[in-house]
């Protein structure tokens, strides 16, 4: 008897933990503990309360512990083979047991499932309380989440995000919660910076102070699974040992992260550490943290299009700032014939918000760098401005600002209370000058809009100042034009006039002049038909060239032999002195065109120098040239470069007759046709100097 009930409570503790830990052939180990509890009871002559108390229990055992349909069909099977064992004795014909076996096995079987039915009774009010914490936990998560969302969709600040990571923290009973956001770093690329974060003690890690970076670089595992949109459980130690570790003192051990999307973009964390080593993340923990994360991307989504909206408000705004200034500098710069820039520089600092606007005139000074002279200036009221009109500053102070104007790039330049924005000014392809842009303060910034506006502003200046420059040299040309139609009519009037005259004589004189008269008289009018017909070819020579019709045709040339030539041909006034340089200089030009110029040097040598006049040749740089010396007072500094200007002449020689004003202009225009140039040459008396090309290795 004592060993059938062994039997028995080894059958019924394997059935039970079959059923509660699940393991593989749970119901054929149920139906075999089953059937041998059914034999045991039969042979043990257990009586019908004690069988219908073990097939109770079996079927309290399924109830608790079965998951599916196929456990309620061993509870079927319990409940036969209990019928079964309540019949079979008297089926067999078996007596009745003695009253004592039947004792002793009543009180087992009691004693056994007793035992058994309050384990089971445990493990069902285990149940309930579990499913109550389940209960009461959901209702937790729910609260956190309904906080969450209610403070972040009400405000877009600080504040509303600290709020939801307490409610969030709370709910998941850990340490730490923290919001992490992705920026682009230019010394180590992306990286995490914390926004916020929520702790339940007053001292954190270092790591989790807001504005405190991590790049991304230092955990590749995390990024690949965040970047893929999976959480991460191994932040701490993969960080372990690196600068960006978190343990230590106020330190965490474990730690998740889940990550923020938007629009398909992973551009931050939301993360929650703790301290305790076994703590462990559940599902619910993953539900809240994800939550979070939808709450915050969606915030995030909504303030970058809130500063969409500013800004392309700004944007308008700025815009039509901009264009009203534009306009306005238009209208004043180039709409009008005043040469006044103050209207302008008013509309334009206003609509680019600065505090200054400068204009410079690019100007040679002695030093051989280029230098700035202030041409015009404005400033806001109560600033005071930096420069005034008529200041000198040398490029040679600012080698880098010159650079960058010097090829068309945008110039900075930061001092210790201003920062300025500088761009050239071109008038006809030159560098004429510079637009500069200055705000006082330390370290402002320059947008790209404020650029833009400053480049369009310096092509508006390069068009009034070109406009200004054709406007007084066309005034120039127009006086200039009127005084060559007296000149020109005067200076053919003379050689005319004493052509016709003495045509006249020797038509009405006949015979009454002798041969040497005749002679003289015939010289005189060859000579003035020269000079006209030299007049004429300089003024078809000068409209040609304006046109771009004139052609030259270079060859091989003797200089010295062509400026002999031109001397052979003229007439040497009465107290001058020539002087030709006899060495040969091979040079590469059109001997008619270097003709010409000979001549009008010449021609200008006898009229405003003095004797002696010499002419000499050689070669320099490259180029050769002939120089023609007079021993005159020069030509006065400020008329250096007008006397190079068609139809102008020095101040020393507007007394003089004979002179039109073209002859120093066409021989440049010429020189410059045949790849040289016409120079003055400082010095003693007044040197000219032509240069040409030498000829080529191959041409010699």
């Amino acid at each position: 008897m004592f060993l059938i009930a062994i039997l028995g409570i080894g059958i019924v503790i394997d059935a039970t933990l079959a059923l509660k830990n699940a393991r593989s052939g749970t119901i054929p180990t149920m139906v075999a503990d089953i059937m041998f509890t059914g034999v045991a009871l039969v042979v043990a002559g257990v009586p019908g309360a004690g069988i219908g108390t073990v097939v109770a229990y079996f079927i309290l055992l399924v109830a608790v512990l079965g998951e599916s349909f196929k456990d309620w069909i061993v509870g079927l099977l319990a409940i036969g083979v209990g019928l079964t064992a309540s019949f079979i004795p008297h089926a067999i014909g078996l007596h009745e047991q003695p009253l004592e076996r039947s004792i002793v096995a009543g009180i087992v079987t009691v004693a056994v499932y007793g035992l058994a039915t309050i384990g089971i009774v445990r493990e069902f009010v285990g149940v309930n309380r579990a499913w109550n914490s389940t209960a009461g936990r959901q209702v937790e998560v729910a609260e956190a989440i309904s906080t969450a969302s209610r403070v972040l969709a009400a405000q877009d600040d600080i504040v509303a995000m600290g709020r939801a990571l307490d409610a969030i923290r709370i709910a998941m009973h850990t340490t730490v919660v923290f919001v992490e956001r992705n920026i682009d770093d230019p010394n180590h690329g992306l990286c995490a910076v914390v926004d916020e974060r929520s702790a339940d003690q007053h001292h954190a890690h270092p790591s989790f102070d807001r504005s405190a970076k991590m790049p991304w670089t230092a955990l590749p595992g995390a990024r690949s699974h965040l970047e893929g949109g999976a959480p991460f459980f191994y932040r701490v130690e993969e960080a372990r040992g690196t600068p960006y570790d978190r343990g230590g003192e106020f330190g965490v051990s474990v730690e998740v992260d889940v990550p923020i999307v938007v629009n398909g973009d992973w551009v931050g964390v939301i993360g929650a550490a703790d301290d305790d080593v076994e703590r462990t993340w559940r599902t619910d923990d993953l539900i809240l943290l994800r939550t979070l994360a939808d709450l915050t991307g969606a915030l995030w989504e909504r303030e970058e299009g809130s500063r969409a909206r500013e800004s392309l408000i700004g944007n308008l705004d700025g815009r039509l700032r901009y264009e009203e200034a534009l306009a306005k500098a238009s209208r004043a710069l180039l709409g009008e014939q005043s040469a006044d820039l103050s209207p302008a520089l008013l509309a334009i600092g206003t609509a680019a918000n600065v505090d200054e606007v400068c204009i410079s005139k690019t100007v040679p000074v002695e030093d051989g760098f280029p230098g700035a002279r202030i041409a015009a200036i404005w400033s806001a009221p109560g600033v005071p401005p930096t420069h005034e009109v008529d200041d000198m500053v040398s490029y040679e102070d600012i080698p880098e600002i010159r650079h960058a104007v010097q090829n068309n790039e945008v110039a900075f330049y930061n001092s210790k209370s201003s920062s300025w924005i500088i761009v050239a000014i071109n008038v006809g392809g030159a560098w004429y000058g510079t637009v500069a842009f200055v705000r006082n303060g330390v370290g402002p910034s320059w947008t790209d809009r404020d650029i833009a506006f400053c480049q369009t502003i310096a092509d508006i200046l390069g068009a009034f100042f070109e406009r200004s420059q054709n406007r007084t040299r066309l005034e120039r040309s127009l006086s200039s034009k009127d005084q060559l139609i007296a000149s020109v009519s005067h200076e053919l009037r003379s050689p005319l006039t004493a052509v016709v005259g003495l045509v006249d004589e020797l038509i009405t004189g006949g015979d009454t002049f002798g041969t040497e008269e005749r002679n003289q008289l015939m010289e005189i009018i060859h000579e003035s038909s020269k000079e006209m017909a030299n007049l004429v070819e300089d003024l078809l020579v000068a409209a040609r060239s304006e046109d771009g019709t004139l052609p030259v045709f270079p060859e091989r040339i003797d200089l010295s032999l062509v400026a002999q030539t031109v001397l052979s041909q003229m007439v040497v006034p009465e107290g001058n002195e020539v002087t030709i340089q006899d060495e040969g200089c091979v040079a590469i030009a059109d001997p008619v065109r270097v003709r010409q110029i000979i001549r009008n040097l010449l021609t200008n040598a006898f009229r405003y120098g003095a004797s002696p006049i010499t002419v000499s040749v050689g070669h320099d740089n490259g180029h050769a040239f002939l120089d023609v010396h007079d021993a005159g007072s020069g030509v006065q500094g400020g008329d250096r470069d007008r006397i190079f200007e068609p139809y102008e002449r020095s101040e020393s020689s507007r007394t003089i007759k004979s002179s039109v004003g073209l002859g120093l202009a066409l021989s440049r225009r010429l020189a410059e046709l045949m790849d040289g140039d016409l120079t003055y040459i400082e010095g003693d008396g007044a040197t000219f100097r032509l240069s040409v090309p030498l000829p080529s290795a191959t041409d010699r």
